[in-house]
């Protein structure tokens, strides 16, 4: 008897625990249980050049060999630019990566040497239609930091570059837009010292009559004569003397 009402109770709980099974909600995976994360990365630039930046993405040491890995490694971006790392994933879990910028070789330019040590966790979650599906959230610090807190975490992931040429010296330039050539300023040629006049002779006008003088001819004449005249009386006068001493 006892027997008999143990198979029974058996059959009995059997249906039951088939039935609740039935009942029990059971969440089927969406057709897309998957899900392509964007790491959004941004280049900024103080001052003004056309430089493009590269941008690189790689697994930290001793991460799974196996890790997802966007289909390009690399981004190129110039100044205020922007430009994302897609990844796909088919898997919940934890992700690591380090994304750095590779410094350029131009001239008078600054690179930003920020490493960023960057987490993608992948979550299960629900689809419009209550299917299951994937989720992520993206963390990024700099790598620079040991033991980050929260407070440290990264807003955006950007790399600050500057571009600080020389100033040039404006050139004065031509109609022609030719840079004209400065003029030299002339040296001043120093003044010569004012030379003194040397004090000549008088020319002795007074005492030999010039051929152009107002002095008559006839008047300079008469003196000649005159002048002759006495002399010659002088020599007379004084022979007579003499003969008359000598008679004496």
């Amino acid at each position: 008897m006892n027997q008999a009402i143990r198979k029974l109770s058996g059959l009995l709980v059997l249906p039951v625990l088939l039935a609740a099974l039935l009942l029990m909600p059971v969440r089927a995976l969406a057709a897309g249980y998957e899900c392509d994360a964007q790491i959004p990365v941004t280049v900024k630039l103080n001052g003004d050049h056309a430089e493009a930046f590269e941008v690189t993405i790689a697994l930290p040491d001793g991460a799974d060999a196996d890790t997802p890995m966007p289909e390009e490694g690399s981004l190129l971006l110039r100044g205020g630019e922007s430009g994302s790392f897609a990844i796909h994933y088919t898997a919940p879990g934890d992700y690591f990566y380090l994304i750095r910028q590779t410094a350029g070789e131009t001239s008078h330019m600054t690179y930003d040497d920020t490493v960023y040590a960057v987490q993608v966790q992948v979550t299960n979650t629900e689809d419009a239609d209550g299917n299951l599906t994937l989720a992520y959230t993206v963390t990024a610090y700099d790598a620079g930091i040991q033991n980050p807190a929260q407070e440290n975490k990264s807003t955006e992931l950007a790399f600050l570059n500057t571009y600080a040429p020389p100033t040039p010296t404006p050139t004065p330039a031509t109609d022609g837009g030719q840079a004209a050539t400065p003029t030299p300023t002339p040296t001043p040629t120093p003044e010569p010292d004012p030379v003194q006049a040397t004090p000549t002779a008088a020319p002795l006008l007074g005492i030999i009559p010039q051929t152009g003088d107002a002095l008559p001819l006839t008047l300079l004449a008469v003196v000649l004569v005159a002048a002759a005249v006495a002399i010659a009386v002088l020599i007379v006068a004084k022979k007579r003397n003499t003969k008359q001493d000598n008679q004496q």
